[in-house]
């Protein structure tokens, strides 16, 4: 199977460099986090993105992210997002986002599928009412679909579809941009991580449709959570 979802990922570079009009990117993640309490996690991860076929850096950011889970396979997650990143006329700035996400996972035959809805807002750099800058401060419904397989040992292959809608803007509607990726990952000693994977990423909210290939490498450390100190009996 990992073989499969290596093959998928070099036909899909192949692809990005005979296509002279997509994008291709690269996105490097540290990411290290576990469990506070039986039903609290928290994690903070360092991404650096970078564009123009992985020559340029795009962005890079630090976020942080605290769950909560709830009964009968249900969560809930809150996040923020702080990103110097580089806008249309090629200037960086700070930028700000945060969203919530309700996430769904459940276990059937040899798949464990997950879902997640997610609310996203990037408040806008300037101090102008947001409300005249809808382009500045974008708000989306995120929805995403993921199927992992079973584990071939210490590996764990999977694929995962998203949709973007965008709900603040009456000129888009319904869904205008789609992830389609395909992700191996595999455990390594002492409760760390390595994955990597694929993205094809489409986006239909300008006239022109744009097109970009994403490849990942993702690191990931989890910490164990300290067993409480048992009380000593009186003598």
């Amino acid at each position: 199977m990992y073989r499969i979802l290596t093959l998928v990922i070099v036909l899909g570079l192949a692809t990005a460099a005979s296509a002279q009009e997509w994008d291709f990117l690269s996105w490097h993640k540290v990411a290290v986090g576990g469990d506070l309490t039986k039903k609290i996690s928290l994690s903070v991860e360092q991404q650096l993105r970078l564009n123009e076929n992985s020559l340029r850096v795009d962005q890079t950011f630090t976020e942080v992210a605290l769950g909560y889970d709830l009964p009968k396979g249900f969560s809930l997650t809150g996040a923020y997002r702080f990103s110097w990143s580089q806008d249309e006329t090629g200037s960086f700035f700070n930028r700000h986002r945060y969203n919530i996400d309700l996430n769904y996972g459940k276990k059937f035959w040899v798949l464990k599928a997950k879902v997640r809805a997610r609310f996203q807002h990037r408040p806008s750099t300037y101090t102008i009412n947001e409300r005249l800058e809808p382009e500045e401060s974008p708000v989306f419904v995120r929805l995403k679909l993921a199927i992992d397989f079973a584990k071939l040992k210490k590996w764990t292959p999977g694929i995962a579809f998203e949709s973007f809608f965008r709900i603040n803007s009456p000129l888009e509607n319904g869904a205008n941009k789609f992830r389609y990726r395909a992700y191996l990952e595999r455990d390594l000693p002492r409760r760390q991580g390595l994955g990597m994977f694929y993205m094809l990423e489409t986006d239909y909210s300008s006239i022109t449709p744009a097109f970009v290939s994403v490849i990942g490498v993702n690191y990931t450390y989890e910490w164990k959570r300290p067993k409480k100190k048992k009380k000593k009996e009186k003598e």
